[in-house]
């Protein structure tokens, strides 16, 4: 009965060890690609941005969010997704104020989603 109690109680820990992990990291990554985002904001702004750093900038997000589309509620990440296809019409387009709208909400969004990742009561209820 106690090496029952004893494996029970590890899994626990690591359970609670790799979520701790993940928020964190994810978070951070969330971090990186919103101050990231408002660099190309300002360029936007500035109507100095181009299709290439603007790829650049959608590769970025792609490939946080083939970690995030694992740990993650879909339709959060499926309206980054949306945002960042509508930006890249516009970008092509040169289409400056409307890119600069998506890019806002885009910025607001990784600033939401990892708050999500993180437990709260309010959350839950």
């Amino acid at each position: 009965m106690t090496k029952n109690i004893w494996a029970g109680l590890i899994a626990l820990i690591l359970v609670i060890t790799c979520g701790v992990l993940e928020v964190v990291l994810l978070s951070r990554q969330y971090e990186k690609l919103a101050a990231y985002c408002e660099d190309i904001m300002n360029k936007c702004e500035s109507e100095t941005l181009t299709v290439e750093e603007y790829n650049e900038f959608r590769k970025k997000w792609v490939d946080l969010r083939e970690t995030s589309e694992l740990l993650l509620p879909h339709l959060d990440v499926y309206e980054i997704n949306l945002r960042f296809a509508e930006g890249q019409a516009y970008i092509e387009q040169g289409d400056y104020d409307n890119l600069e709208a998506q890019l806002a909400v885009i910025e607001e969004l990784l600033d939401y989603v990892p708050h999500l990742m993180k437990p709260n009561f309010k959350h839950i209820v």
